[in-house]
C-alpha cells in the first residue's frame, strides 16, 4: 500500500478525526501519536483513478465529491474506539465503527459526501437528529415527507454511482462508506 494525499490529485478531503477532534475529546498530541498530523486525508494510490472518475460522474449532476474520511491506522482505530465508547457509548460505537476488520486501514475505504458545484456547500444527505439510524442505507426509503425523500434520492445517487465504479458498501451498511476491492 502506497498512501497519497487526496489534495495532491485535486480531490477535496478532510481528515474526519482531525477536523472533529474536539467532538471526540481527542488531543492533537494523541492524534500525532497515531500518525495524524493535520487535516489531510490519504488513500492507497490505486483509488485515485476511481475517485477522479467519480468526480466526473457527479459533476454531470452538479456535484463533486469530498472524502470525509479515508486511511486510518489500526492505532487510530483503537484510539477512536476508546474515545467513542466514552462519548457515544459502546452500543452506538459498535454499530457505526468497524474496529474488528478495520476497513479504512486498507487505504481502500472512503467516506464520501457531495458538494454543490453551484456554491461549494456540502450537501445535507441526512438529518443529524436521526443519528445514528440516518446514516444507514435505506433509512429514509419508506418515509413520505419531502425532506426524507430528498435525502433518499441523494443517497441513492451516491450509492448507485459508487457501486457502478466497482466500490461496495461496507459491512455496517452506511450510505456514505465505500470499500474498493481490486
Amino acid at each position: 500500500m502506497r498512501l497519497v494525499n487526496l489534495s495532491d490529485f485535486g480531490i477535496k478531503s478532510i481528515n474526519y478525526y482531525w477536523e472533529r477532534r474536539k467532538n471526540f475529546n481527542l488531543s492533537e498530541a494523541e492524534l500525532f501519536e497515531v500518525g495524524i498530523t493535520g487535516n489531510e486525508a490519504q488513500v492507497d494510490e490505486r483509488l485515485i483513478p476511481k475517485l477522479k472518475e467519480a468526480n466526473e460522474i457527479f459533476k454531470k449532476y452538479g456535484y463533486e465529491i469530498i472524502i470525509k474520511d479515508a486511511y486510518r491506522s489500526p492505532e487510530l482505530y483503537r484510539l477512536v474506539q476508546k474515545k467513542r465508547y466514552e462519548n457515544d457509548g459502546k452500543e452506538i460505537t459498535d454499530r457505526t465503527l468497524n474496529a474488528v476488520t478495520m476497513p479504512h486501514a486498507t487505504g481502500l475505504a472512503v467516506d464520501i459526501n457531495l458538494i454543490k458545484l453551484s456554491d461549494g456547500e456540502e450537501v445535507e444527505m441526512w438529518d443529524k437528529a436521526d443519528w445514528p439510524e440516518g446514516i444507514f442505507v435505506d433509512y429514509y426509503r419508506d418515509r413520505k415527507d419531502t425532506k426524507s425523500q430528498e435525502y433518499q434520492g441523494l443517497q441513492d445517487l451516491l450509492v448507485d454511482n459508487m457501486l457502478g465504479l466497482g466500490f461496495r458498501i461496507g459491512s455496517k451498511k452506511e450510505f456514505h462508506h465505500f470499500e474498493y476491492k481490486k
